[in-house]
This record gives structure tokens, C-alpha cells and sequence, in this order.
């Protein structure tokens, strides 16, 4: 007596290929929130960069990293909408954060993450002036005690 294997193998294929798409489709959007973050988090540290670097006044600063901060990031970011820049300089040091919002397609993963169909995306980077002059002196300093030491 001979037995029919061909058609349980379909079923199971049929119960198990929803939950592998899905599984596909979550690390896509993962991979999604991961790059726009790590793109957020280098161009917020490069517009304080440059901001950093205007030695005039504090609006200046604050006026360059904006600039600075509008211009990285344009065109770079993969899902993230509604993106917001907010730049604040205080004393010598500037700070540029990113923040904006990744949606979630609600139909294809059939799961409400956190209650929202969004996931918040943000990045955020600083920089202090730095002497320049005060900063080869220590170097060169430094430099000197290598030097007594090793010999």
C-alpha cells in the first residue's frame, strides 16, 4: 500500500511562509530605523562640527550648524518623515539633534508595536571650540614625556 506525502508538505509550507515574510519584512524596517539613526546621529555631529569651528559670536554658531544641519541631511534618510532640527548652543559647545518619525505598516506585520503605527527616529551629536594652539602644545608635550620615557 503506497501513502500521499506530496500535499502535507504544502499545507505546511502555506501555515509557515506568512510568519517567514513577516519575519522578512521586520528586519527590513529594522534595518530601515537603524540606518536613518546611524545617518542622524553622523550628520547632527558634523553640523556641530562646523558650528563649532565660527569663532565670531553665538548666534553665528547657532546660525552655521542650522545651515550646516539642513544641508548633511538632505536626501540621506531612507523612511523617516516629519523630521525636525533643533540646534542650541551653549557656551562653547553646540548641539544638533534630529528627530522624526518612521511609520510602520500596520497590514504586513499584523502586530501594534508600543500602541503606535510610528517609531520615533532621533540623532544627535556635540561639539566644544577647541584652542588650537593650547592643543599642539599639550600634544607636543605629551610627545616629550613619550620620549623621556622610552629612553
Amino acid at each position: 500500500m503506497r501513502t500521499r506525502l506530496k500535499a502535507s508538505y504544502t499545507i505546511e509550507a502555506s501555515l509557515i511562509f506568512p510568519f517567514i515574510m513577516g519575519v522578512i519584512v521586520f528586519i527590513i524596517y529594522i534595518s530601515f530605523f537603524l540606518h536613518d539613526r546611524a545617518v542622524m546621529k553622523s550628520c547632527a555631529y558634523q553640523a556641530a562640527l562646523k558650528g563649532s569651528l565660527v569663532r565670531t559670536s553665538i548666534s553665528d554658531m547657532a546660525a552655521e550648524a542650522r545651515k550646516a544641519a539642513e544641508y548633511n541631511i538632505e536626501g540621506l534618510l531612507l523612511m523617516t518623515e516629519g523630521l525636525q532640527t533643533d540646534v542650541s548652543v551653549s557656551g562653547k559647545e553646540v548641539t544638533v539633534s534630529y528627530s522624526g518619525t518612521l511609520r510602520i505598516p500596520q497590514g504586513i506585520l499584523f502586530m501594534n508595536i508600543a500602541g503606535t503605527e510610528y517609531i520615533a527616529v532621533k540623532g544627535e551629536g556635540r561639539a566644544s571650540q577647541k584652542d588650537a594652539i593650547e592643543f599642539i602644545r599639550r600634544c607636543r608635550s605629551a610627545g616629550n614625556v613619550i620620549k623621556r620615557v622610552t629612553k
